[in-house]
């Protein structure tokens, strides 16, 4: 499934974590799971997200996302132990409604988890599943910055970004296939075109040269065939680089937004989501260049934070309801 996980840069899952979040992955689920029915309306063209402020193109409703995730969920809650200790699910279900509540989704039935392991991680999948792995909440050093980390979640929830992400990757499948499939095609038209160039005009070809044009022929299919498959892996990573890579930190920054509104709206101190990024900037500095990766840098979300939150309260009574800063076009 694809999810958004508020992850510590540099945390290391075991192999088992791996396979199950690797299971999560929205193209090995639209094989396992059948096809996929279309969000009503997909076709017609983009909605605007109430909450962003963005446009939106989206090929999967919310229903059919929730019933996909809910193997995931049912998996994680199977293979990872979940924490009873009331010190922690109390906590967590507190602070997840207080969160909900100032994202007008206090009416909605949420499910949390808190996962017994000292990753410091946190993920949300489509249905309102909220894990918490016990060492990021042990690392926040307070309700606040746990809220902060909550709310980024909702964030995800609100804003759509599951079904935005499912959506873009779909459609980019059939780019990247049907770019290679033409590029494929051509090329092997080429090598026919070739061979009879070679027996043009001529009634009789020896047998020695006619198995020699035979073997160029193939010799050159089987080159265009490799070259196909260069060219989709190459296709493929430009597509992660130049489209999935920066719409994934997109989303973060929105859900960072969404985030710090909702804790302000819950009656929390939203610069402690700066705090939070400070302290995780502090304590990891080796990380996978910027560019590269799905997240922005902690120093990168702790500036752009202080920055959004500072513009909210210059607004004064008119802030804290768009996430959209005045340089920001969508």
């Amino acid at each position: 499934m694809c999810t958004h996980d508020h992850h510590h840069d540099g945390e290391v899952l075991d192999e088992a974590e791996k396979e199950l979040f690797h299971r999560r992955n929205v193209l090995q689920i639209l094989a396992a799971g059948g096809a996929i029915t279309l969000a009503p309306g997909a076709l017609a063209g983009c909605a605007t997200n109430p909450e962003t402020g963005s446009k939106q193109f989206l090929l999967i409703g919310d229903g059919q996302l929730s019933q996909m995730a809910a193997q995931s969920w049912a998996a994680a809650k199977q293979q990872i132990p979940t924490s009873t200790d009331p010190r922690y699910t109390s906590r967590l279900a507190n602070i997840g409604a207080r969160i909900a509540r100032g994202a007008n989704k206090g009416e909605e039935t949420w499910d949390y988890a808190v996962f017994e392991k000292d990753t410091k991680n946190a993920f949300v999948l489509p249905g309102n599943r909220v894990g918490f792995y016990k060492g990021m909440m042990d690392f926040a050093g307070n309700d606040d910055q746990i809220a902060a980390i909550m709310g980024h979640e909702v964030g995800h929830v609100t804003g759509k970004h599951a079904a935005e992400r499912v959506s873009q990757q779909l459609a980019g499948q059939v780019v990247v296939q049907g770019g290679s499939a033409v590029a494929g095609s051509q090329l092997v038209k080429k090598c026919r075109t070739q061979g009879r160039a070679r027996i043009a005009g001529r009634t009789e070809i020896p047998r020695s040269e006619a198995y020699a044009i035979q073997r160029e022929y193939e010799q050159c299919v089987r080159g265009a065939q490799r070259n196909t498959q260069m060219l989709s892996a190459a296709l493929g990573m430009g597509f992660t680089l130049g489209v999935v890579l920066p719409f994934s930190r997109k989303h973060e920054k929105q859900s960072d937004r969404l985030g710090a509104k909702y804790m302000y709206k819950a009656g929390y101190d939203p610069y402690q989501a700066v705090a939070l990024w400070e302290k995780m900037a502090a304590e990891n500095t080796s990380r996978t260049p910027e560019w590269m990766s799905t997240h922005p840098s902690p120093e990168t979300r702790a500036r752009e934070l202080h920055t959004y939150i500072k513009y909210q309260e210059q607004l004064g009574s008119q802030g804290w309801e768009s996430i959209k800063m005045p340089d920001e076009k969508s």
